[in-house]
């Protein structure tokens, strides 16, 4: 048992730091965006793509985070779709996006890239079905968790009084 101890725990620790180190890697995915815009795959990209393509990646990996997950990505994505960017560049941001995560595996720091930007295709349509014709950007309706308390119901904080005479002032004026 001791013996197990004495090797297991070493083991941990090695790959607790390994995680650690890649987690801290992934956290530099905002740093390759300047690399990429430097790049051959950068010069392949249509010239109207390349005047919005580093603030619209550096905040697609902001946005991201350290930890790149489907989630995330799409969070992110649609996060992208509501910036003050002409439609035009946000409409062909997946384009970018794709060619970005398909130049992240010649960095050597980013393995996944390719499979990443699967993701992205994947998610193109739905991204492209999220603009209205205006150039808006379709959301989550947002609903009231409750019924609206009128002026003469009871007020909701429990204390019995009307709402009117207890809580409307503090949450109306």
């Amino acid at each position: 048992m001791i013996h197990f101890l004495a090797v297991a725990l070493p083991c941990a620790a090695y790959f607790c730091c390994h995680l650690f180190g890649y987690l801290l890697g992934m956290a530099k995915l905002t740093d390759e965006v300047s690399s990429f815009s430097e790049s051959q795959h950068f010069l392949l990209l249509d010239s109207d793509l390349k005047s919005h393509a580093e603030p619209l990646l550096a905040h697609w990996c902001d946005e991201v985070g350290s930890v790149v997950s489907q989630e995330s990505m799409a969070r992110a994505l649609h996060g992208v779709a509501r910036l003050d960017v002409p439609l035009q560049h946000r409409q062909a941001f997946p384009e970018l996006l794709r060619a970005f995560l398909e130049f992240l595996p010649s960095t050597g720091q980013f393995p996944r890239g390719d499979e990443w930007a699967d993701r992205i295709s994947a998610m193109e349509t739905e991204y492209a079905a999220g603009f209205r014709d205006d150039g808006s950007v379709r959301g989550a309706t947002v609903r009231k968790a409750g019924a609206e308390t009128g002026r003469n119901d009871p007020c909701p904080c429990g204390s019995g009084r009307k709402y009117k005479k207890c809580c409307m002032s503090l949450l109306e004026g």
